[in-house]
């Protein structure tokens, strides 16, 4: 039986930019645009709670994504190499004086581009990394060590930063190849489908599938023909009712772990879209955040939030008929969005666990930890990291900025406080202030500060047709506790449009260009109405074009005239021109008649 089919809607963003680029991407990727160039960081631009002060650390860095400590207190930088002209590294930084070295370059044949160095940790004397869809070990002589390969990191999301745990084990999150399960044309548009047109979303068990099918245009073949998509099955491969994919260990939207040297992988938690940071609480629980769907693709919600939930072993999160906890097609969800009704048959669990604490949508939520330290404050409280939104891309609904900034979570009341925020709410490319641009992580040092690292600036890459990262732009932060006492929250942050703004201002550029193109247009042919007559020079012999005065209500083209031609007209004007004889040197120029409106076929 042939499943049920959803038919084609109007496509979001990534979608419209997979249909246009997808016949004339191998031109624009001969176009190179170098990105690149520091920024300035003012640390009065960030607002924090009275006793606390930020400090710049370190600039200069690319596409920095998270750090870690080792025994002695360096601090350790991961730059991620994702779609930036600069090579996935690990930086070793001085956190006393900011001054860096390389301490590992990732090789070029071990570079997804399309895919992400996510993070390190320290752990029993060496560095542990994960790499796109590989989690690694460098040995203290610099080879690398494979531990874990083979894991589904290869689509939208990746195998995020791995910790370790109080069990000596290393956990990390292993995000989902898709928005919510389907892989459509806005997988395109991410850049990786054409290259792995094979890949999707991979369960921890099996699960039978309720046979729904999404329509989109062929962004990997003719875009005018229509292909239909099921959910955990390749691109343009169509599912029905009943059918069962199978699972595996290696899944995505999951968390997982194993032992120091890989062994003894095993599923921790799945059904997550993509729990990105990990980390666990003094008295040992693991908690995760997630991000939320974005509004693209052929399923989505609108309003989905990013969360952080308290783990449980085995549980399954409800991902991808579930976002926080509460089904798609509830009416929780308001009536935006589309193909909200479940791709599964039947639920692993009916009523999968509750988010510990949710965030505003399109926030976010990246790396997180725990303070331990007293002296700092807010001893057992959660601080996060708030990425930022990706307007228009993943929500064209966004007028002000989500996320931006640091946050923290009061693990008894369960609130979300805002620690570190702009003056301005919202990234500093985009805005008057040099605090944060994009909050990637935080975690607290040995010195018992709270140590920030700042992604950098992401620009829209018309070449690309999708979005590239700005070289040196990067930053590590640090904030940390001063004489005084202490507040619980900074000073509120100006809020402004940024968005609406944008638009309008994009908007109004695109008319005032429409408007002097027209204007010069009118212009032009102004001034070829009203000429009689243009004599010039060729070689020795004066040649004279006329044109006939152009009427409104003539339909004739204008004609030439070229001296050293006979006078005539065809019946077909529109595949001869009439001629002139050449004058004398002394004669007068000789005039062409103009063709009779008989002669006009």
């Amino acid at each position: 039986m042939r499943g049920a089919v959803h038919p084609e809607r109007a496509p979001d963003l990534p979608s419209w930019l997979a249909y246009m680029y997808a016949p004339i991407l191998p031109y624009l990727k001969r176009i190179k645009v170098v990105r690149a160039g520091s920024r300035r960081c003012r640390p009065r631009d960030i607002l924090l709670p009275s006793g606390y002060v930020a400090e710049v650390v370190a600039t200069g860095l690319d596409a920095p994504v998270q750090c870690c400590f080792d025994d002695r207190g360096f601090c350790y930088v991961a730059e991620c190499g994702h779609k930036i002209d600069a090579k996935p590294r690990i930086l070793k930084v001085d956190p006393g004086t900011g001054q860096y070295e390389t301490f590992f370059t990732l090789p070029e044949e071990r570079w997804n581009k399309t895919g992400a160095f996510t993070g390190a940790c320290w752990h029993q004397g060496a560095l542990y990394f994960t790499n796109t869809d590989t989690l690694s070990r460098l040995t203290p002589d610099g080879r690398i060590e494979d531990l874990v390969t083979g894991l589904p990191g290869l689509g939208d999301h990746q195998t995020n930063y791995p910790v370790a745990g109080p069990n000596g084990k290393l956990y990390f999150g292993q995000g989902s190849a898709t928005n919510a399960g389907v892989v459509g044309a806005d997988n395109a548009a991410y850049e990786w489908l054409p290259r792995f047109p094979q890949f999707r979303d991979v369960p921890a068990r099996d699960v039978t599938l309720a046979g729904r099918n999404y329509a989109y245009r062929d962004v990997l073949g003719d875009v005018t023909r229509t292909v239909r998509s099921g959910a955990f099955v390749p691109f343009g491969t169509e599912t029905t009712p009943g059918q069962v994919i199978r699972g595996d260990v290696k899944c995505s939207g999951a968390i997982l772990r194993c032992q120091p040297d890989g062994r003894d992988l095993e599923v921790v938690a799945w059904g997550l879209r993509n729990p990105y940071g990990l980390a666990f609480h003094p008295d040992g629980r693991l908690f995760a955040t997630e991000h939320g769907i974005d509004e693209r693709g052929g399923r989505f919600i609108v309003g989905d939030r990013d969360d952080c939930y308290e783990v449980q072993q085995g549980a399954w999160y409800g991902w991808p008929d579930f976002a926080s906890g509460i089904r798609l097609d509830d009416p929780t969800w308001g009536t935006g969005g589309q193909g909200r009704e479940p791709v599964l048959a039947t639920f692993p669990d009916a009523d999968p666990p509750k988010p510990f604490v949710s965030f505003e949508p399109h926030a976010g939520a990246n790396g997180l930890d725990f303070c331990r330290d007293a002296a700092f404050g807010f001893a057992g409280d959660a601080f996060v990291a708030l990425f930022g939104d990706l307007a228009p891309v993943t929500t064209p609904r966004q007028a002000v900025p989500a996320g931006f900034k640091v946050v923290r979570v009061d693990m008894r009341t369960r609130q979300v406080v805002d620690f570190a925020v702009n003056r301005i709410a919202g990234p500093a490319s985009k805005l008057p202030h040099a605090g944060f641009e994009r909050p990637s992580h935080c975690r607290f040092g040995p010195d018992g500060a709270l140590y920030v690292v700042d992604w950098g600036e992401i620009q829209i890459a018309p070449e690309r047709g999708g979005v590239r990262m700005k070289a040196g732009s990067g930053a590590l932060w640090r904030i940390r506790r001063t004489a005084g006492p202490a507040g619980d929250r900074p000073p509120a942050p100006v809020q402004v449009p940024l968005y609406p703004l944008q638009g309008a201002a994009i908007g109004g550029a695109l008319l005032a260009i429409g408007v002097l193109v027209a204007w010069a247009i009118r212009r032009r042919r102004g001034r070829h109405a009203q000429v009689h007559g243009l004599r010039f020079r060729h070689g020795a012999r004066r040649l004279t074009i006329r044109w006939p005065h152009i009427h409104r209500r003539s339909r004739l083209a204008p004609t030439r005239a070229l001296a050293g031609t006979s006078c005539g007209s065809t019946s077909r004007p529109s595949t001869s021109r009439p001629t002139c004889s050449s004058p004398a040197p002394a004669a007068a120029p000789s005039r062409c008649r103009r063709p009779s409106r008989t002669s006009r076929s």
